[in-house]
């Protein structure tokens, strides 16, 4: 028993021992500890408090920022969309106005180019009136042009182009005269595409010489490739040529000469025999007569 008495004598005492008081220096820094501990957790709390205002206030900015550019962007794209609608609008409404107009109408018909035309056939012809539309001549002017050939035989080419805001000019060109036929006391232009023009005037015009008994054909074509082969000396002292056409031969031809002279000739060798007219007549001193170049060349007197 008494063993086990010493045993619970050294039996170890866990209880604790209650804390042994401080002394006044520990308890004031025991204090100070305790403010300064306090004193950081109220610093981090503000810290993450400033933290979480300024994340808030980034965002208030980011979206300040993005609005006006959001604003910005949709003026651009409302003006891409409307520049284009009042322009066709306003284009619209001025080809109405044009059209109504009366820019849209012709004010003015003039024509260059003529010599032996009279500038009112031409405008006839083209049936072009002041008042009518600007550009229905304008797309049917093709045809008009057709037509101004087609009535006019002296027109070789004809042209219809603007002439201002709303006027036009016929431009023409005409064919050449080259010689005059007489019939009935009445002349009527010979063309240098063998033609004869249906017009007639009481008299012939500069030097172009004058053909009688001619009509259209191959005798007049051939006359007049002949007689552009001549010298000016030999043109000039030709009175007038006369068809003589008969059953054998329809190229006959008689010339009355400026010097009293009567030449009979073949029309395909007219101007090679015509170029020793000088020499032969020459040759003849004063007599007067008829020089026969249908074959070879010889004189017969009055």
């Amino acid at each position: 028993m008494a063993n086990w008495n010493k045993r619970s004598s050294y039996k170890k005492n866990t209880a604790k021992e209650p804390a042994p008081s401080l002394t006044p220096w520990e308890q004031e820094q025991q204090k100070k500890a305790a403010e300064q501990n306090s004193e950081k957790n109220s610093e981090k709390t503000v810290s993450s408090e400033e933290k979480k205002k300024n994340k808030a206030g980034k965002k208030v900015l980011s979206m300040e920022h993005k609005l006006p550019r959001l604003k910005e962007q949709r003026r651009r794209k409302m003006l891409r969309r409307l520049i284009p609608m009042v322009f066709l609008f306003s284009f619209t409404i001025l080809v109405i106005l044009y059209f109504i107009s009366p820019l849209s109408r012709i004010s003015k018909v003039t024509v260059s180019g003529t010599n032996e035309v009279f500038d009112q056939s031409v405008i006839d012809a083209s049936q072009l009136k002041k008042g009518d539309s600007l550009w229905e001549a304008y797309f049917n002017r093709a045809k008009m042009e057709q037509e101004i050939k087609g009535k006019l035989n002296q027109v070789k080419s004809v042209h219809l182009k603007f002439d201002g805001v709303n006027s036009y000019e016929v431009a023409i060109k005409e064919y050449k005269t080259v010689a005059y036929l007489a019939k009935d006391d009445q002349y009527y232009n010979i063309l240098e595409n063998g033609k004869i023009v249906k017009e007639s005037r009481k008299v012939s015009i500069g030097n172009p010489p004058i053909f009688k008994n001619f009509k259209e054909g191959p005798a007049l074509d051939e006359m007049i490739l002949q007689y552009s082969q001549l010298s000016s000396d030999i043109k000039n002292s030709m009175s007038d040529i006369e068809h003589q056409s008969n059953k054998t031969d329809d190229y006959l031809i008689k010339i009355n000469m400026n010097d009293g002279n009567l030449v009979q000739a073949s029309i395909p060798s007219f101007a090679e025999k015509m170029a020793y007219y000088p020499s032969f007549v020459k040759s003849l001193g004063d007599q007067k007569g008829i020089i026969n170049m249908e074959v070879g060349v010889y004189f017969e007197p009055f």
